[in-house]
């Protein structure tokens, strides 16, 4: 009896299978560069943006903040009513602003991915 890892193929005998076709050959990975050395490629092989979305995206969260509490202590300091209907509005603004800021960071970051993924399967052959 055998075990199911050594069944015999009638084609090829026991043990005798040929190397799947879809199997790679060993590549080492891709050297990483630094912060550095991706901000000064000239050729554009290594990009800044996927390593810097974070920060980015926090400085203008904090932006956005600073600008609609400013704005909302100049509404207040115009007329009550004017500070009142920004008191209103602030957050919805707010709220707007953070959220497409997300989508239109989400779509690069999205952008930059599909060039990394194609680049994948190029490098496997694919096309």
């Amino acid at each position: 009896m055998t075990s199911p890892y050594q069944m015999q193929d009638p084609q090829y005998g026991h043990g005798q299978h040929p190397q799947a076709a879809y199997q790679q050959t060993y590549q080492p990975a891709p050297t990483q560069k630094g912060f550095f050395g991706r901000l000064f490629d000239f050729s554009f092989d290594h990009y800044v943006t996927t390593s810097i979305i974070k920060v980015i995206f926090t400085v203008i969260v904090v932006v956005h903040t600073l600008w609609i509490l400013g704005f909302s202590i100049y509404a207040f300091s115009t007329s009550t009513a004017a500070g009142v209907t920004a008191l209103l509005l602030a957050p919805i603004t707010w709220f707007l602003a953070i959220l497409f800021t997300r989508v239109w960071m989400e779509l690069l970051v999205i952008i930059f991915k599909i060039k990394e993924d194609l680049g994948a399967i190029r490098g496997r052959g694919g096309f």
